[in-house]
């Protein structure tokens, strides 16, 4: 038996904790019982969508008597229940307990004194409601697909409402709470069939329907193989009703779903949206990134309209290859937009963009540190023009390199300059230590087995405590096996902390 765990949001805690992962339940994302909208009036509703190629997804919800269906952020909490699930090692008695203030932050909800009485309310709906799922449950435990009755909470206990001279039943921060989950839920996600994002992402994402559409599409878009398709279509109405938008009118879809996808878009989720058809017929095409290569416009190259090839910046057609992810995880970390990552990053090997980072961590490391105003746009001129820079590792060229022009801020940044002395030895990449990042340049391998996860989860605190790199993360995800990969971190963080 699992020993029973209290969370606390302190940074003595597990990794999942320190980094901010929210941790997907697969099939409640696929399912959506959780209508995206605001508010709504609806004691019940049912629908039968296919949206992939595992059949189609057939559900009936009903309230409570005197309520409504859960909706909004309802859908938030239940993301926070299950990652509390996840962080208190999937309880066998499928209890998780945690003050309000703790679910409310793992919910990516802001504490207030609206948010405690909605996370009451919230709770209460999820416990009175029912769903009726027909044969669309899978069971990963069995592999097989199956019919389910349940309220996604079981019950709710409650410790320490209100203080003496307090308005009596008032949820308060240190208000403990002790939530039992269906155990159909549980079981799946004591069988990891979980998706892990960064908090962070979600919290870009102000409306809930664009939290909801998210995560809905995170896991349509996983193919058989794990792999994450590019595209994704649907016919509009048919996603309509699956988001909870239970409107006949087509025009009425597509303005409620505008700043749905503008949302996605600037959080760097997706490239494009394209609705192809009329009226009830359109279909939507939604094109993550990899985007569709274009131009390259790199600061510092002047009215030059060439790409920059990996070989230096000869005249090209726009690059078509496949990216690394990693290269853009990189790139991102430095303030470089998502979009021009991803054309960064077809036309430059991950080698190449591994250098200009340690380059850019070799300049923040001399002097002239203070010169470097624009991190984003050094980096792409170190990219475009290499031969300008003393790169880490080489010998220190004989004469002083010419200073680089400007990048976009106003001012020049200055290259490291030539000392005859070989360079210092390789510094680490200087990247943004965030769970966003280490996920991306992890393995997803290590999501498909617990052991592996345990692997992910300790990897990325070691990131973000700065025990082990970006490249050293990128090394541990290539591992042939778990036991590999886990032998490496090891080894890594004892380097860390018993330098020789």
């Amino acid at each position: 038996m699992r020993g029973k765990k209290v969370i606390s949001l302190q940074s003595d805690q597990p990794a999942q904790r320190a980094v901010g992962i929210t941790h997907i339940e697969r099939n409640l994302a696929r399912l959506n019982l959780i209508q995206s909208v605001k508010q709504t009036q609806q004691t019940q509703w049912h629908k039968t969508v296919e949206l992939d190629s595992h059949g189609a997804i057939r559900i009936e919800c009903t309230a409570a008597a005197g309520d409504v269906v859960p909706h909004g952020t309802d859908n938030d909490v239940l993301l926070g229940l299950v990652t509390a699930a996840v962080i208190q090692d999937m309880p066998d008695d499928d209890k998780v307990t945690m003050t309000v203030v703790e679910l409310l932050r793992m919910s990516g909800v802001q504490p207030s004194a609206r948010a405690y009485k909605e996370v009451h309310e919230t709770l209460r709906r999820l416990q009175r409601t029912s769903y009726e799922i027909r044969d669309s449950w899978f069971d990963q435990g069995r592999v097989q697909w199956r019919s389910v009755t349940m309220s996604i909470i079981v019950r709710v206990e409650v410790n320490g409402i209100a203080a003496i001279g307090e308005t009596t039943g008032r949820w308060q921060p240190h208000t403990q709470v002790t939530v039992q989950l269906d155990r159909t839920v549980m079981q799946s996600v004591r069988d990891g069939y979980l998706r892990a994002v960064d908090r962070r992402l979600l919290e870009q994402l102000k409306q809930p329907m664009a939290r909801n559409a998210f995560l809905t599409l995170s896991v349509l878009r996983l193919q058989n193989d794990e792999n994450l398709a590019d595209t994704y279509r649907v016919p509009l109405m048919r996603w309509a009703a699956h988001l909870g938008l239970h409107w006949d009118r087509p025009d009425k879809v597509v303005r409620a779903l505008a700043p749905v996808h503008e949302s996605l878009k600037r959080a760097g989720l997706l490239e494009g949206v394209e609705f192809k058809g009329r009226g009830t017929s359109q279909v939507i095409t939604y094109r993550f990134y990899p985007s569709a290569a274009d131009t390259l416009d790199v600061p510092g190259s002047g009215d030059d309209p060439r790409a920059v090839s990996g070989s230096g910046g000869s005249p090209s057609q726009p690059e078509t290859r496949p990216f690394d992810a990693h290269a853009v995880t990189l790139l991102t970390a430095e303030g470089v937009a998502p979009g021009r990552a991803v054309r960064l990053a077809r036309q430059f090997t991950l080698a190449q963009v591994e250098v200009a980072v340690r380059t850019l961590a070799a300049l923040r490391a001399t002097p002239y540190r203070e010169r470097v105003t624009n991190p984003a746009g050094l980096l792409l001129d170190i990219l475009a023009h290499p031969d300008r820079y003393v790169l880490p590792g080489a010998a220190a060229r004989t004469s002083t390199p010419a200073a680089p022009p400007a990048t976009g801020t106003g001012k020049q940044e200055t290259a490291v300059p030539n000392t005859g002395q070989p360079a210092s030895p390789e510094p680490p990449p200087d990247v943004e230590r965030t769970a966003s990042a280490a996920l991306t340049l992890l393995s997803r391998r290590l999501d498909t087995t617990t052991d592996g996860r345990a692997v992910r989860d300790e990897a990325v605190e070691a990131f973000i405590a700065g025990l082990v790199g970006a490249l050293d993360l990128i090394r541990i995800g290539k591992a042939a096996t778990v036991p590999e990969a886990r032998a490496l971190l090891d080894r890594l963080r004892t380097r860390q902390k018993h330098p020789p």
